[in-house]
């Protein structure tokens, strides 16, 4: 069962979370845990009906085997891959990518855990295994690509056998006759390819674009990372005086920076002197400016005036503070 979240608490997506559950007729379900960040592609149950295999995670997508227990019991590593198929008798598994996805394909031996075939079947709609379990068709259909429609025959060893390439008109539909049960035995594995015909489907050329007037020449096409060196083959005597005045400056500059840091460094000890003296004559000053006003109580208190209890205990400070004068003006 494949859930799905609308919110991803994580930050990491604007469309939620998915998650695989199997659930049993007994109603006992286990989550299935994939080791690698992304969507759910697909997933397909093994015609032998004790496996599963799972695509997901980011591109390049990951493909693995689960069995019951929702154990991986075989890992197929990473490729551009969104689809999967068991042939009907679960002994192979073609992994593929479609749709918006290059279509590129791998064709592995679930028995021997080994890889039989990699191909290219590019433009295709539609897959299907044959009920022989050796071969599967290819399609291009609409209303999905209306141009190019047609059909291909392949074994599993990656050869083409039959190309139908349908015009001008387009191909809807492309389906196996069906065979009763028992008809085909499971297939043996061979390794070795086997004949086949060659497309007659233009292939996408993979050479690097040369514009037309470099055509037929022995023009280079230039890299964005070729060896920065060569750059300094050919350059002009006023880029070298310039790149040597650019030098220069930059030189004196780093000079002017050391100097700088160093005047800072003795104005930064002048500065930390200065805050000491700064307290010490705030300090004075307080000192004095409390001794005034010491000083008018005693005046007051001679003319016979009742002071205070506060403004009596300020007259007990004078001679402690006239000791702090004394010592801060030495």
């Amino acid at each position: 069962m494949l859930t799905s979240t609308d919110v991803d608490k994580t930050g990491a997506s604007y469309y939620g979370k998915q998650g695989l559950h199997l659930i049993t007729s007994k109603g006992d379900t286990s989550q299935v845990i994939v080791n690698k960040e992304g969507p759910l592609y697909n997933a397909a149950w093994s015609p032998s009906s004790n496996e599963f295999c799972v695509i997901y995670g980011f591109m390049p997508s990951k493909a693995t085997l689960y069995n019951l227990k929702c154990d991986a019991v075989m890992e197929f590593g990473t490729g551009t891959f969104n689809a999967v198929y068991y042939n009907p008798f679960g002994n192979i598994l073609l992994l593929a990518g479609f749709g918006n996805v290059q279509g590129n394909a791998e064709l592995w031996d679930i028995n021997g855990k080994k890889k039989i075939k990699k191909m290219e079947i590019p433009d295709t709609t539609f897959l299907q295994w044959s009920p022989d379990g050796q071969h599967f068709v290819t399609a291009t259909t609409a209303p999905r690509l209306k141009v190019s429609n047609g059909y291909k025959i392949w074994h599993y060893s990656g050869a083409l056998l039959h190309e139908k390439p349908w015009g001008k008109d387009e191909l809807y539909q492309v389906v196996w006759q069906n065979y009763p049960q028992g008809t085909f035995k499971t297939p043996n594995i061979v390794y070795k390819a086997v004949e086949g015909i060659a497309s007659s489907q233009p292939v996408a050329s993979k050479q690097v674009y040369r514009p037309p007037h470099a055509r037929n020449t022995d023009f280079k096409p230039t890299s964005l990372h070729e060896d920065s060196s060569l750059e300094t083959k050919n350059q002009s005597k006023a880029y070298l005086k310039m790149k040597k005045k650019r030098e220069a400056k930059r030189q004196a500059k780093q000079q002017q920076d050391v100097e700088d840091s160093s005047n800072n460094k003795q104005s930064a000890v002048k500065t930390s002197e200065e805050p000491k003296d700064n307290e010490k004559q705030l300090r004075i000053k307080k000192i004095q400016s409390d001794l005034k006003s010491i000083n008018r109580f005693k005046t007051l208190q001679s003319s016979g005036k009742e002071l205070d209890n506060n403004q009596m205990a300020r007259l007990k400070l004078e001679n402690g503070l006239l000791a702090e004068l004394k010592q801060l003006q030495l």
